[in-house]
């Protein structure tokens, strides 16, 4: 006699990951019962997500602005603007996002979220899964955990950010996005301003650190006051905040606390772990475990990186923690050294054979040669300072 489940599948957060697998099982048609409980009681303007792809694409219908160039800049003059031919850096605003999502979701009879709703336990029991809940049990065959964990990391990159609007015409260049600029390194890790002109007189601008240690959220306040400050933009209306602690490479096991549950999204490997993205890595993985569970197998997490990407990432990764004050040179080499079509493939995890060996040849040969032997101590639990 099959087993009665309360519902098939709990998808434990609905933020980009949950919302993402719930809208495309929803898209499908999807006969399954499945329920996403989320601990916010709203959804708020609070992210920005990009990524570069052609003009047009599937996911255009969510994107708000793009730009067909962007900057490396450090705080010595030293600039690189780079674009390539056909391709856009595309910006989605999260609350674009989440409405098309709970729109789509809404359409389906089988599909809901929850919101407001802290989860308290989770375990298994015969043949599926409890959730506690402080609203109630909901048993499941099947869990997708989707929520934040505070994860050990070799490096974190915290951001404080804020869209503003003004007056006047903004004091840079709005047809191009400021990917990584006014770049300043030393003992204490790299930091740097993002700028994504929205219009002439809008802006989102964040203040980004990587280091070994995340700063508290206060501290990164005060140096994005200061950055609009030095922009002259101190005085401009501020429309919402955005805010973030970014694991950067984390170690190779993270295994599944209890049976019948995968993770995914930040906590179960959707970051990039050199550059933060995430989006379209989510989106790739939303709709494959939609497929399986739509042939009735068992959800999936996201897949382990290649051995050649993972490597990558490490040994870079280690050399910017080792040597973080040279840590500005080694992104403005890479702006300025290699191709931008390449350095795209790289950081879009599409990179070819050529293009590792091209950004190899663009980076300092004894600071990563160093790096070569795994260094399992780089891995700790900092994370938690910066909440």
């Amino acid at each position: 006699m099959p087993f009665d489940y309360d519902v098939d599948l709990v998808i434990l957060g609905a933020g980009c990951a949950g919302l993402s697998l719930a809208s495309k099982l929803a898209d499908a048609g999807s006969p399954l019962r499945v329920v996403a409980l989320e601990a916010r009681s709203e959804y708020v303007d609070d992210r920005s997500w990009c990524f570069w792809r052609p003009e047009h694409h599937d996911l255009s219908h969510l994107v708000s602005k793009s730009w067909s160039s962007w900057t490396f800049a450090g705080a010595d003059g030293r600039t690189s603007t780079r674009s390539v031919s056909g391709l856009y850096y595309h910006y989605v605003r999260g609350s674009d996002f989440y409405a098309d999502a709970l729109r789509r979701v809404a359409a389906s009879t089988s599909i809901s979220i929850r919101p407001g709703v802290h989860v308290t336990a989770v375990e298994q029991v015969p043949n599926g899964v409890r959730i506690d809940t402080d609203s109630g049990a909901v048993i499941a065959r099947w869990v997708v955990d989707t929520r934040p964990q505070v994860l050990p990391a070799m490096l974190y990159q915290c951001f404080a950010g804020t869209e503003i609007e003004v007056d006047a015409p903004l004091p840079f260049d709005v047809d191009e996005v400021g990917l990584m600029t006014g770049m300043r390194s030393g003992a204490d890790g790299l930091g740097f301003t993002y700028i994504l002109p929205l219009s002439r007189t809008r802006a989102v601008i964040e203040w980004t650190r990587f280091s070994a240690v995340p700063l508290p959220h206060a501290e990164m306040v005060a140096r994005l006051d200061a950055v609009l400050a030095n922009l002259g933009l101190g005085s401009a209306r501020v429309l919402r905040h955005e805010r973030g602690v970014l694991p950067m490479g984390r170690p190779d096991v993270v295994s599944d606390p209890v049976p019948g549950v995968v993770r995914a999204g930040m906590g179960g490997g959707a970051l990039r772990p050199t550059s933060g993205y995430a989006f379209l890595r989510i989106q790739a993985w939303a709709e494959r475990c939609a497929q399986q569970l739509q042939e009735g197998r068992a959800p999936i997490g996201h897949p382990a990186e290649p051995w050649d990407r993972r490597e990558m990432d490490r040994i870079f990764l280690q050399a910017v923690r080792a040597h973080p004050e040279k840590t500005a040179d080694y992104f403005l080499a890479l702006a300025s050294r290699v191709p931008p079509e390449r350095l795209v493939r790289f950081l879009s995890d599409q990179a070819t054979p050529g293009d590792y060996a091209r950004i190899i040849a663009s980076l300092p040969l004894l600071p990563f040669l160093a790096q070569l032997p795994r260094r399992p101590e780089l891995f700790h639990a900092a994370g938690q300072q910066a909440l």
